[in-house]
């Protein structure tokens, strides 16, 4: 049986080849072929079982019309493919770039560069390096000036490497923690702790955030208290599993912590969403009164603190702002091979009824 080729789809359809060859190599943002024309020619390849040889296209340099976005860097797997956080940013990048005949190729806990490399993608969109401490972190450092020197496009969401001067959008952290400082100190709140990841390697976020905040809580002495912190494992902290990139169980784990040794502030701040909804969950069971007795303070602006007992008060991040950014960011480095960026977009309070 002789191999079905475009000759044969063009026949089928009653079109052109020249016209089969533009329906199946589509450029961004190019209406080549007529919609009526495109269903023709799509029906005729499936009934002859036809399917195009991109593996030629990509040999002959052609776009492949793929973005790449890594949830996580190698040695910072995420047990949860798609958990919240990713998931927002894909929500912006996804409709973004398929409007523009793009498609998504999900990367986890690999060594991308050969995507890029071979050209199976066109550019690269990741999240930063998550935590305090990455052993890999030198030979990704050499991979994005090898990108930079090869003149490959990428984009970082939330580089929290300061160092990195690198093609990132950013959430500005900082300025996310005055909110939240300005907020309790217009609450009167008489004290204020903090609770973060039950890990022996928290994110640098976390980390960062928590430094902020005492900066900024240090106009009233004595109203930062460190003994109702926890920001990590150890000296009698247990280890919560990684179930995924943000996880309730270390707000769940860590209010009780803090309950049983009676170091419970009158305002908790957690890390993020996750960890703040896991602590609201705690509270419930516990019995203490949010937030009457307990305030608790969030960050990221997740979708489910408003479906939470009681509404989370919260630090929100543009995720899906940032997913149509990364998209325009890209698609203009790719036209322009000089054009380099750095984003850093303020975040913005959501007063609720847990603060």
């Amino acid at each position: 049986m002789s191999k079905i080729g475009i000759r044969e789809v063009a026949a089928a359809a009653g079109v052109s080849i020249t016209t089969v060859s533009k329906a199946f190599n589509v450029t961004p943002g190019a209406r080549l072929v007529a919609d009526s024309t495109m269903k023709k020619i799509h029906e005729a390849a499936r009934k002859l079982n036809y399917t195009p040889n991109y593996g030629a296209t990509l040999l002959r340099g052609q776009s492949s019309m793929t973005i790449g976005f890594s949830i996580s860097l190698p040695e910072e797997v995420s047990v949860s493919f798609l958990s919240e956080y990713p998931m927002r940013i894909i929500n912006g990048l996804g409709p973004a770039a398929n409007a523009h005949g793009y498609q998504l190729l999900l990367i986890n806990g690999t060594d991308y560069s050969c995507y890029m490399d071979i050209k199976r993608i066109d550019a690269l969109v990741m999240l930063s390096f998550q935590h305090v401490s990455n052993p890999r972190q030198q030979e990704m450092e050499t991979m994005f000036r090898r990108f930079d020197h090869l003149g490959y496009p990428y984009v970082i969401i939330n580089n929290n490497r300061d160092e990195l001067s690198l093609p990132s959008i950013n959430c500005d952290n900082t300025a996310g923690m005055r909110l939240i400082a300005d907020l309790i100190l217009r609450k009167g709140y008489e004290s204020v702790g903090f609770l973060g990841e039950l890990t022996r390697n928290p994110q640098k976020q976390h980390r960062d955030r928590l430094t902020d905040l005492q900066k900024f809580l240090s106009v009233r002495p004595g109203l930062f208290r460190p003994e109702s912190v926890i920001n990590g494992s150890g000296s009698g902290i247990p280890d919560v599993p990684r179930l995924e990139l943000y996880n309730k169980a270390d707000g769940w784990t860590g209010l009780h912590v803090l309950a049983e040794r009676k170091k419970l502030p009158r305002c908790l701040v957690c890390g993020d969403d996750e960890i703040a909804l896991g602590a609201l969950a705690a509270c419930l069971k516990l019995g203490i009164r949010v937030p009457e007795e307990l305030a608790v303070i969030g960050f990221d602006g997740s979708p489910s603190g408003v479906y939470s007992t009681p509404t989370l008060t919260t630090v929100k991040q543009p995720l899906e702002e940032f997913g149509r950014m990364a998209f325009d960011y890209i698609t203009r480095k790719i036209a322009d091979p000089d054009y380099r960026e750095v984003f850093m977009v303020v975040p913005t309070l959501i007063e609720r009824n847990s603060s």
